[in-house]
């Protein structure tokens, strides 16, 4: 795929995104609106259920004090009225006992039961008078009439009701002032729901109960907090799966690049021993040459020697295969780590030769011997070498130190003067078909798994690696092994 579809691919897929996310952000605008209505909807109705209990609470009140002073003052009229009743009715021992008709006694007993009668709704209609004076003229203070209620409790009540369990503050006013009749912490400038109490004593000033409620914001962010969990979730998912999907395809688009380079240059890397065998054998078909030994006999050495540098290019991606299907079988003894490093030079002498350099093994451990398999650490050593050698200048001058790293750890330092690399390149050297100078394939031979191969290695030996690295002044890789 084009890198130019990626990128539209990549615009289309994150346009859809922001309009999904932004969508999801208006209809979480939208519940929370809905749910600060339905709030204040049910305060509201709440604080009118409030007021209501407070006017029937007073009304109540009111009456209880009117019969009790009907009752002190007219007490004894009123029981007086009913013992008449009863002394009148026919068939009481006080009745017959007059010797009177049962004419007589029925009239006086209608008589007495009318005036029963009278007398009750003259209380009646004093309480009823007495009512509505008040609820026209009210010469008490507020703090008097709303003594007997606990305005707190009522409030929290009501709002439970309506299921809005959370801290609230409310205040009292009169003639616009605030009474003493407020919560602790309320403050007037942060009222926002009202509502009269009073509303029938309309010759008095008008008595308001101001409420609000101080966490309003997280108690409407707690309602709908399940549509914002599930929200932030799925919106989530979705970002992480559209970076994962666009850092796979941009992967994707990297690793098709570095296996076309790499095939390029492997094929390069066949190239010249292909050829340079195709000429030697064309020599060797020369009657001249069949002649002559000494030239048959370089001739022959040169097809064996380039055709070990095919079967070790192949070896390699055979070995880095193994090591990908976990078959590898490590053959693991004691060995000697100077001898091993001798032999990696030995196997080298062909390319150093070619480039005019040297190669010194300095060893500062009396027996530096480690635990491994002896093949496989020496081809670690010589793809280090091989890289050192690559990636020197004209002349080499490679260094390779043996040391105690402590007690319990043996080093190994490939030190060379060649052109070094930066940071973000030394992040990168051990990931497969990596080259520093990856795109030109002429530059540098190789085909970026030679340091691939020593890491796997290396970790399948407990074992691990050190690069220090400075452009231009040269790197050093150091491999540091455990001694148990």
């Amino acid at each position: 795929m084009k890198i130019k579809n990626i990128k539209v691919i990549v615009a289309l897929n994150s346009a859809a995104l922001v309009g999904v996310i932004l969508i999801q952000l208006f209809w979480i605008k939208a519940a929370l609106k809905l749910s600060e209505n339905n709030l204040d909807r049910d305060v509201n109705e709440a604080l009118n259920r409030v007021a209501e209990k407070i006017d029937n609470s007073e009304k109540f009140r009111k009456i209880i004090q009117s019969l009790n002073l009907q009752k002190s003052n007219g007490e004894n009229e009123f029981v007086e009225s009913i013992d008449e009743v009863f002394e009148n009715m026919p068939g009481t021992s006080a009745s017959g006992n007059n010797g009177a008709d049962k004419t007589d006694l029925a009239q006086n007993f209608n008589k007495s039961l009318k005036k029963f009668y009278q007398r009750r709704l003259q209380v009646v209609d004093s309480v009823v008078k007495e009512l509505m004076m008040t609820d026209f003229f009210t010469f008490q203070s507020i703090e008097e009439r709303l003594d007997d209620i606990n305005l707190d409790s009522l409030i929290q009540s009501e709002l439970s009701f309506k299921n809005i369990n959370t801290p609230f503050e409310f205040g009292i006013y009169e003639k616009q002032q605030l009474t003493n009749i407020k919560s602790k912490n309320f403050n007037p400038e942060l009222a926002e729901y009202k509502t009269m109490l009073f509303r029938y004593d309309v010759m008095s000033p008008p008595v308001w109960l101001y409420l609000y409620i101080p966490k309003k914001k997280s108690f409407l962010y707690q309602s709908i907090q399940w549509l914002m969990v599930l929200t932030f979730f799925l919106i989530l998912i979705i970002v992480v799966t559209f970076l994962i999907t666009v850092d796979q395809m941009l992967t994707q688009k990297e690793i098709s690049r570095i296996k076309t380079d790499f095939i390029n240059n492997m094929t390069h890397e066949f190239k010249t021993p292909i050829a340079t065998i195709s000429l030697a054998t064309d020599a060797m078909s020369n009657p001249k040459v069949l002649s002559d030994p000494d030239r048959l006999k370089r001739y022959v050495n040169m097809i064996k020697d380039e055709n070990k540098r095919m079967n070790q290019q192949v070896e390699q991606v055979l070995r880095l295969a193994l090591l990908d299907k976990k078959h590898l079988q490590l053959r693991l003894e004691a060995i000697n780590l100077l001898e091993i490093s001798e032999e990696a030079v030995k196997h080298m002498k062909y390319q150093i030769e070619n480039r005019s350099g040297t190669i010194r093994v300095v060893n500062h451990v009396e027996n530096p011997r480690i635990f491994g398999d002896r093949e496989h650490i020496k081809n670690v050593i010589i793809n280090l070498l091989d890289n050192a050698i690559k990636y020197s200048f004209d002349v080499l001058d490679i260094e390779i130190e043996i040391f105690m790293l402590n007690q319990k750890q043996t080093a190994i330092a490939i030190k060379d003067k060649g052109i070094g690399m930066s940071k973000d390149v030394v992040k990168k050297i051990f990931d497969r078909f990596y080259r520093q100078t990856t795109g030109n394939i002429h530059d540098v031979k190789g085909h970026g798994l030679g340091l691939s191969y020593v890491s796997e290695i290396l970790r399948l030996h407990n074992a691990s690696i050190q690069v220090q690295s400075v452009p231009n002044e040269g790197s050093t890789f150091t491999v540091i092994f455990n001694n148990n």
